[in-house]
């Protein structure tokens, strides 16, 4: 009865599988992409998208040849007149055109590097932003990262 007992006991053991990592579900995946959030003031601190100096829905944003529309966010509160990217691209320098108006185009330069691959999608850290040849200086916004643009 003691080798039943034990051949019972070793059997349960050994043929137990270890689940420490679990798959995903892909179909059941809600993925959070970070973002990057531009604010654009002049040298007083007013925003100016909220002056009309540039027009929210005008503003365009150009990356890999595709073009991104609707850009700034204009009814969110606490997300109002400011423009949105998300974190897309690929390790190292991602150029984007940022075109405010049909007279001005300006250069956003994104350094990022893979953090993680899951389901087909590749999440990236922001490292560095660059406007206009100018380093900026990287803020948390509410688990994103937020730049202030001064023109």
């Amino acid at each position: 009865m003691k080798y039943f007992s034990l051949l019972v006991c070793l059997l349960c053991l050994f043929s137990c599988k270890n689940n420490d990592k679990e798959d995903i579900d892909c179909a059941l995946f809600d993925p959070f992409i970070a973002n990057l959030f531009i604010k654009l003031v002049d040298s007083e601190g007013n925003n100016l998208i909220e002056n009309n100096t540039f027009i929210a829905n005008n503003i365009t944003i150009l990356f890999n040849g595709n073009t991104f529309t609707n850009v700034v966010f204009t009814n969110v509160p606490d997300l109002e007149n400011l423009m949105a990217l998300n974190l897309i691209g690929v390790d190292g320098n991602n150029l984007f055109e940022i075109k405010l108006s049909d007279n001005e185009t300006d250069s956003l330069i994104m350094n990022l590097t893979t953090e993680s691959k899951v389901c087909g999608l590749t999440f990236f850290k922001l490292n560095s932003v660059t406007y206009n040849e100018t380093i900026q200086t990287l803020e948390n916004f509410n688990g994103n990262y937020m730049i202030t643009v001064v023109k």
